[in-house]
């Protein structure tokens, strides 16, 4: 019996080596521009994989500036019906999308795009409930455009299925989501948009889920040296300190809510005093 158990796991040891190596390169191919938590992030993820003319590779590294990003995003409506409508972003993803995406741009190369992920929430019942909610989709630029596949929308997250699984409220529960796709799928994003901008519009008048929007900005080569925002530099580590001595998921958490700190000062959604106190409170921590 000892013999067999034995054959049984050195036969497997090939799979399972196999499986960590697949399993390696899946995480190496996400570049990670933010993170909160396993369901809010920004990230860098291979060109996706499609055939005709949308094989042609994006423009990247390309420079864009974080007033036309939140100009851009803050401009795109949701119509619910003939007199209402609803920001596609609420305000404090424009501002977490303005202050990472010119980052992001920057680095990519002409095969990657940006994916993100982000949630909001909604009060109900006079305030006393919350719900909530998720928008995702990916972002490049292509034809001298800013493009935006919007994957999902007010995707809810599922309250009771993270009480059951996750009691204690740790981060556990990671949702799939769905990013967006240059090719149309049976069941994309649909519902009507309005611009409040001029020069944003529908890549094509039968989709709902792709955004296209100009941009003068010129095209520039890549670059070795790292480039960061103003907005991002305090408490960003370059990479060579990030190859050198990679950071604990607690260090990784409390940079990120450093980070998503000073963008709402920068998107004047907090005072000087709820940023100086919540500044404070983080520094505690360390």
């Amino acid at each position: 019996m000892k013999n067999i158990s034995l054959f049984s796991l050195r036969s497997a040891q090939p799979i399972l080596l196999a499986l960590l190596f697949i399993t390696t390169v899946h995480i190496a191919d996400a570049q990670v521009i933010f993170q909160e938590d396993k369901n809010n992030f920004i990230r860098l993820v291979k060109k996706q994989n499609e055939t005709g003319s949308d094989m042609r590779a994006n423009q990247h590294p390309f420079t864009l500036q974080e007033q036309d990003v939140s100009a851009i995003l803050s401009a795109i409506q949701v119509v619910k019906n003939k007199n209402t409508s609803t920001p596609l972003f609420s305000n404090e993803q424009v501002a977490l999308l303005a202050a990472y995406l010119p980052e992001a741009l920057r680095t990519a190369t002409a095969q990657q795009d940006v994916i993100f992920a982000l949630s909001k929430e909604k009060r109900y019942l006079a305030g006393l409930k919350t719900q909530t909610y998720y928008v995702a989709g990916s972002i490049f630029v292509a034809d001298d455009q800013l493009n935006i596949l919007i994957g999902e929308f007010d995707k809810v997250a599922n309250k009771a299925y993270e009480m059951a699984y996750d009691p204690t409220s740790q981060g556990l529960v990671k949702y799939d989501f769905d990013f967006g796709n240059r090719k149309q799928a049976k069941f994309s994003f649909d519902s009507p948009l309005s611009f409040s901008a001029p020069g944003i519009e529908l890549k094509t008048k039968n989709r709902f889920d792709w955004v296209v929007a100009p941009t003068q900005l010129a095209f520039e080569a890549p670059v070795e040296k790292e480039t960061l925002s103003p907005a991002n530099r305090e408490n960003t580590p370059s990479k060579k300190d990030v190859a050198g001595s990679a950071p604990l998921p607690a260090e990784n958490d409390i940079v990120a809510r450093f980070k998503r700190l000073d963008a709402l000062k920068k998107a004047n959604l907090i005072s000087e005093t709820e940023y100086a106190e919540k500044r404070r409170q983080l520094l505690d921590e360390l």
